[in-house]
């Protein structure tokens, strides 16, 4: 559960005193060096090993700073022990962490790399003989919070992927909310089965090891695993993104398996369907779901805990920390009630972006930041997203955001998931189309899901065009890649369901029915 303690308040405090991000980190293996850190594959490290392999890595990224200047050093790695001796050793340093995608064609790695302009560059196949090269004994200096540590990259609406800037203090921050909202112990063991190189995986680990945690990380994810382990092992946390937990979730229930020792469930990247959550419950009835909407360029900024009764269709209250605020397309204060632009205001803000951007993506005025999401805070101060303005789908001259209508068909009881968008329409400029995949052999016609909607959304929200698929597509991180999905069914290469007559839909006064 939440640990909204006084003591969780006072560990929270101790962390912002840190005086550099690795601190909290560097305390836990000093006080329980034989303590199990890291288990990845058949590689486990204690507390001890990891720190001097920290220490290593940041004696030799000490010995690139030139004139002050704090050195940049990609990182080109998969789900390795390697992989995190070094984003602490980097930090501990004053450097900067590059981080790269290892499944990025080569393109794209060149790109990432012009962008950071790196002082030295690591792969899989070189971390481990480069920190062995490196002197041990190395003390971990202070640093100055707001030097930056960390480049990552986040896709925008148009683009390259834009390259975002995170300063120290700002994750100081976040670890000292998360201490709070989530509580993890000395005494936990942490089962991060994605990938280290995203926000989601990286943060699982760090936040965990600089509790005094033990973190066990998949090589790469591996459903059918992941449930054996946390059926037969001492795992306490998951840290998945939704896709991933009903794959572990499917393998569970083939295998006939319970998660015993479960207590926590720490998932972001999409808004978590109702009927996921319950199949949860059903293996481990004690599990706390903490499930948070944030961003790479905001961190956490709401959290819908399952022990809080949020509403199911909600993203929860503000984060610790963290003040939230509905403005209109004016910049004003939207009406309450009202659904408006979300903007955030909290210690956790990133630096904005490196270099040129598109236009979109991260603003910050006077101390708030926002993505460009839209939602609104019901009469309990319970936050709902309604989308992105990115992702709109104008229909009839009337404002459709995908995540309000994928929300409803969610909690469908034959749909386990749904992506929302547009398709050019002669009439309605753009058609709500959405693509479905079953939870198992029941499905749904197109009118009886349109009559679904219909009874929670304005009925112009409605989709008009339904498409199937069996495979679903994802990013590197585990999320659905949705501009893949949004091709295949333009291209024809999904199977159709049901498209709306239009001309018994259209109403004698031209309005959106």
């Amino acid at each position: 559960m939440p640990d909204r303690s006084p003591r969780a308040a006072k560990s929270a405090a101790d962390i912002l005193k840190a005086d550099t991000l690795a601190r909290p980190f560097v305390l836990a293996a000093e006080r329980a060096p034989g303590h199990p850190a890291l288990l990845v594959g058949g590689d486990a490290l204690t507390y001890g090993d990891l720190l001097g392999q920290v220490r290593q890595a940041g004696a030799g990224v000490a010995a690139l700073r030139r004139d002050g200047v704090p050195p940049r050093v990609a990182l080109s790695l998969g789900n390795q022990p390697e992989l995190l001796a070094l984003f602490f050793g980097i930090v501990a340093a004053g450097g900067v962490v590059g981080l790269l995608d290892p499944k990025w064609s080569a393109a794209q790695t060149d790109a990432a790399l012009d962008t950071l302009r790196p002082d030295l560059h690591l792969t899989s196949g070189t971390a481990a003989g480069w920190i062995a090269a490196q002197p041990a004994g190395w003390a971990v200096p202070a640093v100055d919070p707001r030097t930056p540590f960390l480049i990552g990259f986040t896709s925008g609406t148009t683009g390259r992927p834009k390259a975002f800037i995170r300063d120290q203090g700002s994750w100081l921050a976040t670890l000292a909310a998360s201490r709070v909202e989530f509580g993890i112990r000395p005494g936990d063991v942490v089962l991060v089965p994605g990938p280290l190189t995203h926000g989601l995986g990286l943060y699982g680990a760090v936040e965990a090891l600089s509790a005094g945690a033990t973190v066990e990380v998949q090589p790469r994810f591996d459903a059918a695993a992941a449930a054996d382990r946390l059926a037969g092992s001492g795992l306490t946390t998951l840290v998945v993104v939704p896709t991933m937990l009903v794959g572990i979730l499917d393998a569970a229930e083939r295998q006939g398996r319970r998660f015993p020792a479960l207590r926590r469930v720490v998932c972001s990247g999409a808004k978590l369907a109702p009927a996921v959550h319950d199949r949860l419950v059903a293996l481990c009835p004690d599990v706390t779901v903490l499930e948070y909407y944030g961003a790479s360029e905001l961190s956490f900024v709401s959290l819908r805990s399952s022990r809080e009764g949020a509403p199911a269709d909600s993203v929860g209250r503000p984060f610790h920390g963290v003040d939230i605020d509905l403005r209109d397309d004016a910049g004003h204060p939207a009406e309450h009630g009202r659904p408006g632009t979300v903007w955030v205001r909290s210690r956790m803000l990133s630096n904005g972006y490196l270099g040129g951007t598109d236009g979109s993506g991260y603003r910050e005025r006077d101390g708030w930041g926002t993505v460009g999401d839209y939602g609104w805070i019901d009469e309990d101060g319970w936050l709902r997203l309604i989308g992105r303005a990115g992702d709109m789908v104008v229909s009839g001259g009337l404002n459709v955001y995908p995540a309000e209508v994928e929300a409803a068909l969610r909690a469908h009881p034959a749909v386990a998931e749904a992506v929302v968008f547009g398709l050019p329409d002669p009439y309605w400029g753009d058609a709500v189309s959405a693509v479905v995949w079953w939870r198992g052999a029941v499905t749904a016609t197109l009118a009886e899901l349109r009559a679904w909607c219909r009874e929670r959304l304005e009925a112009y929200k409605a989709p008009r065009r339904l498409f199937t698929a069996d495979d679903m597509p994802l990013t590197g991180s585990g999320k659905i890649a949705r501009a893949d999905v949004r091709e295949f069914a333009r291209s024809g290469l999904l199977a159709s369901a049901g498209v709306v007559a239009d001309a018994a839909e259209r109403p004698a006064a031209g309005k959106p029915s």
